[in-house]
């Protein structure tokens, strides 16, 4: 027996309980598949190319680096979107399409990002937020995307300098006479924690989130019935706002962070300045 006991595998006991599924994950998932789209991969250069945001240039021969993959040194990166009709049975005619794309390094970057050969942001790593690059999407309209990630030196505290890319999403916002799925998402996610942690009223809150959830057809979103769909969404809002003065008891506390090593080889003014900044844009 002992031996036995010795040799039975690890499965063969008792394990802890895993967490229960979350009963909205398949709404929540596919309101986010109808208004985020993921930029995986992109084409990538050295930055000794002339004119790399130029759309009429070959990138053909390019080599491709992936979300979160390292490079190492200034390079070119290049993205070609079509504007569909609609994005997993969602209508996006119309709608309002940003670029959130954010690139890290452990290195001071510079970061150009351009549009059809336009330039519509600047920035360094701190400071990257969405983009928006179509106020108006039509079915049909393309867009080259280029970013120039300049590696500008000063190297950093921990001797590394390798860039990847950390994120890289299209976001799409309806018109404002539609309601917003982002919108709706966000604010079930913000209500269903809050409403699992406290026992007082629960069960009843509980069901006016369910009923919320519930009113929001996939089905006519399948259909390609997109009235029909904004229609359960408004419905849906009607429903979550019940549970408003319940939200409003609760407020947030933010606290912005960040290191510097006051010491690592700045003059004393460039000191000043980069602490300045630094703690400027995390606060």
């Amino acid at each position: 027996f002992l031996v036995l006991l010795i040799l039975a595998p690890a499965s063969t006991f008792a394990q802890p309980p895993s967490a229960p599924a979350d009963p909205y994950k398949p709404v929540l998932d596919r309101l986010h598949s109808i208004t985020t789209i993921s930029l995986p991969a992109w084409q990538i250069h050295a930055a000794d190319v002339a004119h790399g945001e130029d759309p009429a240039l070959s990138a053909s021969d390019w080599q491709q680096v992936k979300v979160k993959e390292d490079w190492k040194g200034s390079r070119w990166l290049r993205q070609t979107f079509a504007v569909a009709a609609q994005l997993n049975g969602y209508s996006i005619k119309g709608a309002r399409i940003a670029l959130d794309l954010h690139v890290g390094s452990d290195d001071a970057i510079q970061v150009s990002v351009f549009a059809n050969g336009s330039m519509v942001a600047r920035t360094d790593e701190d400071d990257q937020v969405a983009i928006t690059l179509i106020e108006n999407a039509q079915p049909g309209q393309k867009l080259v995307l280029a970013v120039r990630v300049l590696d500008t030196g000063g190297g950093g505290c921990c001797g590394g300098d390798s860039t990847r890319i950390e994120q890289a999403e299209l976001k799409i916002q309806p018109p404002d006479s539609r309601p917003d799925p982002a919108l709706m998402r966000m604010q079930i996610l913000s209500v269903e924690p809050l409403i699992v942690a406290y026992a007082d009223g629960k069960a009843e809150r509980q069901q006016q989130l369910d009923a919320a959830v519930k009113s929001i057809d996939l089905v006519a979103l399948d259909q390609g019935d997109q009235q029909a769909f904004d229609v359960s969404l408004r419905d849906a809002q009607t429903k979550l706002d019940v549970l408003r003065p319940y939200m409003k008891q609760f407020s947030i506390a933010v606290v912005g962070n960040s290191h510097i090593d006051m010491a690592w080889l700045w003059p004393w003014t460039e000191t000043v300045e980069v602490v300045r900044n630094t703690f400027g844009t995390a606060l």
